[in-house]
């Protein structure tokens, strides 16, 4: 080989040389410049990851803050959900305690008026009876000499102050079966005023008889056989009929 083929030769493999360490230079460049952009953009995608993060901590920040005002407002809406009840149950107690006191009331004051009411009628009822057989014992001075048997017939003058004693001696008497039967004859009725004169007249003529005051008669087979007309004779006459009963 000659020299100049070894010059060419060399000269060759030189540039050769020269051409790799330019692309391993180039490449070398390139892989740097490409480290160099992955270590510029790698910030940027962990400070996208940390606001990404940020608002994923603060969206769960508030998920727990609105599920703890939640729970909150639960426990705060049972409280108040058990203060109402008990404070119905209350209430309902003082109500039924009211209803029961008034009801007990009404019932006291029914049975005081029923109680009051029934006495009422029987006292009715009795003074009722009671001049019910007065009335049935009252009869027509014009007509007692109409009657049979023999009887009493007291002649009442209303202002006299001892009738109350009469009526009472006869009450005592007619209690008794064998007691004489007395009637009444009332002068201040319309029937029996025409009977009342200053002076007496005793006959068994109906048309002629006049009586001064209460006087007591006694008749027997249609005809007066007795009359008294004194409180003295009256009295004395109503107690030996209350004895021979």
């Amino acid at each position: 080989m000659t020299e100049n083929e070894k010059n060419k030769k060399s000269k060759t493999s030189t540039q050769k040389t020269a051409k790799n360490r330019a692309k391993k230079t180039s490449a070398t460049k390139k892989t740097t410049s490409k480290a160099k952009t992955v270590k510029k953009t790698t910030p940027k995608k962990n400070v996208q990851t940390e606001v990404k993060e940020i608002k994923e901590q603060i969206k769960i920040d508030k998920d727990e803050k609105k599920h703890k005002e939640k729970k909150e407002n639960i426990k705060q809406a049972r409280k108040q959900l058990y203060y109402n009840e008990n404070n119905d149950s209350t209430e309902l107690s003082k109500l039924i305690k009211i209803v029961l006191i008034v009801t007990l009331i009404i019932i006291v004051f029914y049975g005081v008026t029923v109680v009051v009411t029934n006495k009422a009628k029987e006292a009715s009822e009795k003074e009722n009876k009671e001049v019910t057989e007065i009335q049935y014992d009252s009869i027509v001075i014009g007509s007692m000499l109409n009657i049979n048997g023999t009887f009493y017939v007291l002649i009442e003058d209303e202002g006299d102050i001892r009738l109350n004693e009469y009526t009472t001696l006869i009450q005592t008497i007619s209690a008794s079966e064998d007691a004489p039967k007395i009637y009444t004859a009332d002068l201040s009725s319309g029937f029996n005023t025409k009977y009342l004169s200053d002076k007496t007249n005793y006959a068994s003529d109906m048309t002629k008889f006049k009586v001064k005051g209460t006087t007591l008669v006694r008749i027997s087979d249609h005809k007066i056989t007795d009359v008294y007309d004194s409180h003295d004779s009256i009295t004395g006459e109503l107690n030996e009929l209350d004895e021979v009963k």
